[in-house]
């Protein structure tokens, strides 16, 4: 089968497997915003960054359905067919505002990882240092990627584009792991904690750190996704196409998530990470006293930052909670 042929099975199948993901990212953001609380600024804000990743994502599900009727069928019957279309359109104008929604698709999903970390590593501006410094030099590279891939003559998957491709895709999905492992080693970190503090009681403790949850907040099908794409594509392989396809709709679904999540209530925010410190230090107060201290996990978890937490040492049977 030559390489032509495997580039349009390839793009075949990321079309239908992008079509099943867009559906998935319409029903996430439906119940994003139906779980969003619009009086609130937060969730207005949420909201807002959920329509422009589907608006983003519809740009870039549009101009790839409307390239392949272009290559198959509307010049079907041209010269040299859709060999000849493939090489000489795929920089038409309208896959430059396709590639273009999918690069800041992915500037906006990594913006949010980011944001996610620091919220989870207690706002320390050192953890995400590195991951920052890597965030804007992709941002430099991927406007140079665009550049060389759809200028006359450019072609994303040769020559200079190719090049400069490789070394964005490196750098942005290298942000990926080191975020998903940040974010995965914080979590860990909690539901361990909370496990040692709570022994099997800690229900908060599965919601919040249980195996979905760290799918889901580290954005780790993203990170894969991406890696699966990027060795194809550095080998200039056609089959590149397929998980490129994939690593952009994930770039949105991924942030969608989280974002849905947070709406829900069922994701870690800066009181949820301050109050669980108080719930581990009641937890290991009762289990050192060896008695029995009426706990509820997703109460406690949700008890506001204004909320002082007093245990009653004498007997450790109630603990009083005042508002400071």
């Amino acid at each position: 089968m030559s390489s032509t042929a495997i580039f349009e099975h390839s793009y075949y199948i990321g079309n239908y497997m992008s079509a099943i993901l867009y559906g998935v990212e319409l029903a996430m953001y439906y119940a994003t915003v139906h779980s969003c609380n619009l009086s609130r600024a937060k969730d207005r804000f949420f909201a807002l960054y959920s329509t422009i990743l589907l608006i983003l994502l519809t740009i870039d599900i549009s101009t790839n359905a409307f390239w392949g009727e272009q290559m198959w069928i509307t010049f079907r019957d041209a010269p040299g067919g859709p060999p000849a279309f493939i090489a000489h359109d795929l920089s038409v104008w309208y896959q430059i505002v396709g590639s273009t929604s999918v690069v800041v698709l992915i500037f906006m999903g990594d913006a949010f990882l980011l944001y996610r970390c620091y919220i989870l590593w207690r706002s320390d501006y050192r953890i995400i240092a590195l991951p920052v410094l890597i965030y804007f030099a992709s941002f430099a590279l991927a406007i140079v990627e665009l550049v060389g891939a759809y200028t006359p003559g450019g072609n994303f998957f040769q020559g200079r584009a190719l090049i400069f491709g490789t070394t964005y895709y490196s750098m942005t999905i290298s942000l990926n792991i080191v975020l998903t492992l940040l974010i995965c080693g914080r979590l860990i970190y909690f539901s361990r904690l909370m496990r040692a503090a709570f022994g099997n009681e800690q229900g908060a403790a599965k919601l919040y750190s249980g195996i979905a949850a760290m799918l889901a907040e580290s954005a780790a099908p993203y990170t894969l996704v991406g890696i699966m794409f990027l060795i194809p594509y550095a080998q200039q392989s056609p089959t590149a196409n397929v998980f490129g396809q994939l690593y952009a709709k994930f770039a949105c679904l991924s942030p969608q998530l989280i974002v849905l999540r947070v709406a829900q209530g069922r994701t870690w925010e800066k009181d949820t990470v301050r109050n669980a410190e108080t719930s581990v230090s009641l937890g290991w107060h009762r289990r050192r006293n060896g008695v029995s201290v009426p706990f509820n996990g997703t109460q406690l978890t949700d008890i506001p930052s204004s909320t002082k937490v007093n245990v009653t040492k004498a007997s450790c049977s109630s603990y009083d909670v005042t508002t400071v």
